[in-house]
């Protein structure tokens, strides 16, 4: 059985596609609001982003959604395990065909990003990473269908996707209030974490590196996921 330890929970990953990896952990750390009360996690995978969130936040509500039973079926055993008190419902949904009975003021998610590249043979693996599913701008758009007018949504996206979620934010009058580029190795820009509000305000740009010209994880990397990693890094 694939598993990956946390140090307050465990992640089951034998079934989803998409296993835990550092785009999670990064987003999962970074991410923040100030007393959320209901979290939507879009494209759920294993759960380890909902889990990240519930342990850092305390969240009383998370709905996870994810479109593969596969997913859903380790993020439910995941949640099932998990030690903390939130309330977690999991549905195997498309956000298409996902209507909220409320909206939420806390929105999480590690989209699908290959576009117009070769497709994996695994049906599940192309489909957890391909935007065939769930297009950026559909991701845009339907955020801000189901933010709150003072929430925050955070997602993490390829450094190349920048351009376009700017313009569909613009498009679905949701403003970007952090902007925070990721950087695999110094000077080698490879995703963009945003936070998007309904509300405008000055963006804050940032920066961080996750592992130094050596290729060691960098002391920043370290000192942000020290709450999660079972192990010294």
């Amino acid at each position: 059985m694939s598993t990956f330890r946390f140090k307050h929970f465990t992640i089951q990953q034998s079934n989803a596609a998409l296993k835990v990896g550092t785009d999670a952990m990064v987003l999962g750390s970074l991410c923040h609001w100030d007393d959320p009360k209901h979290l939507l996690d879009i494209g759920t995978g294993t759960g380890v982003l909902s889990l990240m969130c519930a342990q850092r936040f305390a969240v009383p509500t998370v709905t996870a959604i994810d479109i593969s039973s596969d997913a859903t079926s380790d993020a439910s055993e995941n949640i099932y395990h998990a030690p903390f008190k939130t309330q977690f419902t999991i549905l195997k949904r498309s956000l298409q065909e996902f209507e909220g009975n409320e909206l939420f003021d806390a929105i999480i998610s590690n989209p699908p990003y290959f576009e117009n590249s070769m497709k994996n043979a695994d049906d599940q693996l192309s489909l957890a990473r391909h935007t065939d599913s769930l297009s950026f701008e559909e991701l845009i758009e339907h955020i801000s269908r189901l933010l709150t007018i003072n929430g925050v949504a955070w997602i993490i996206v390829p450094e190349v996707a920048e351009t376009k979620i700017l313009r569909y934010s613009k498009r679905f009058y949701l403003f970007v209030i952090q902007k925070t580029k990721i950087y695999g190795k110094p000077g080698k820009h490879i995703r963009t974490i945003f936070a998007l509000s309904k509300i405008e305000t000055r963006t804050l740009e940032k920066e961080f590196t996750i592992r130094t010209i050596d290729g060691d994880y960098s002391s920043e990397y370290k000192e942000l996921t020290k709450e999660f990693h079972d192990r010294r890094l």
